[in-house]
């Protein structure tokens, strides 16, 4: 039997870690809320998920911990606490409130800790299925919304490698003489900690190809022959997200490449305008997203 000693918001936890299974594998990943030109304030939810039916996992204690670029952004705020907190919308009696407590802001680079923490006695756990839960809806004011930037807006994970990490604890129950108790063990990561780039807030606040209803709808084909109609191969829904996207023929050779797709492809590539055929796509989208899949095109 070993002890482990774990630090936590300046109170020092000795537990016992018996020879119990850890069982969950955590995923991470940014959406965004909403961005107000008008007040300069932009919204951003951190959520959270487990790898896979096997992995679920009853939540205990977490940080979540990611940088931002002040130069931006600045003033992050708890501004809705949706999971794992005793403050409502949330209102999960067996956690504390939420906190940032340990975020820091330099001149060049901010870090968030956002921190979870876990008061009850091995019940009211509450259990992180395979659906993306929120953790917390989180604000910042921006700098300057309308300054004419390329500078994309970005919020990037710590891993469970990037010091300070972002880890999260899995509460273990366990029956010792008829009593249920529980222990604390940490939860593995799955590798996934989908980062965000946005647009530049000049960019978004101009509203440029900021269709933002519904989920992203990625045609099947297209026919650049100029007539006016579904001459472009065109991403629907994109909004505020920033987009690469790569055309190959069956050979594997690229022949349109774009590290910020603006919705503008004619069919056109070095070799003048392409001939019908299936082709093939490779789609990354800002919020870790990646498609690979085949299109039509015809004349």
């Amino acid at each position: 039997m070993k002890e482990k000693v774990y630090f936590l918001l300046g109170v020092l936890l000795t537990l016992t870690t018996a020879s119990f299974a850890q069982k969950g594998r955590f995923q991470v990943r940014f959406t965004v809320k909403s961005v107000d030109c008008a007040s300069a304030k932009t919204v951003i939810v951190v959520q959270v998920r487990s790898s896979h039916p096997d992995s679920t996992f009853l939540l205990g204690d977490a940080n979540y911990r990611f940088t931002y670029n002040p130069l931006l952004i600045r003033n992050p705020q708890i501004v809705s606490q949706e999971n794992f907190s005793n403050v409502a919308p949330a209102s999960d009696s067996y956690y504390l409130a939420q906190n940032l407590m340990g975020s820091t802001a330099g001149p060049t680079r901010g870090q968030v800790s956002l921190n979870s923490v876990y008061a009850g006695t091995g019940t009211g756990a509450r259990r992180v299925g395979t659906e993306w839960m929120n953790v917390a809806c989180i604000g910042f004011d921006i700098v300057n919304a309308q300054a004419v930037t390329s500078n994309c807006f970005g919020l990037t994970w710590n891993t469970d490698v990037d010091f300070p990490v972002s880890g999260l604890d899995e509460v273990v129950l366990k029956n010792e003489n008829g009593s249920f108790d529980y222990t604390s063990k940490e939860v593995a990561s799955a590798g996934v900690f989908e980062s965000l780039t946005l647009q530049p807030f000049a960019r978004i606040c101009a509203g440029i190809g900021m269709e933002t209803s519904g989920e992203v709808q990625i045609p099947d084909g297209f026919s650049p022959n100029g007539d006016g109609s579904n001459d472009l191969f065109v991403i629907k829904n994109l909004g505020m997200l920033k987009a690469e996207l790569q055309i190959f023929d069956r050979a594997g050779t690229v022949l349109y490449d774009s590290r910020d797709y603006q919705n503008d492809w004619s069919g056109q590539t070095a070799r003048g305008l392409i001939s019908p055929g299936t082709y093939f796509y490779t789609l990354k989208l800002s919020d870790g997203r990646k498609f690979s899949r085949s299109i039509t095109i015809v004349r």
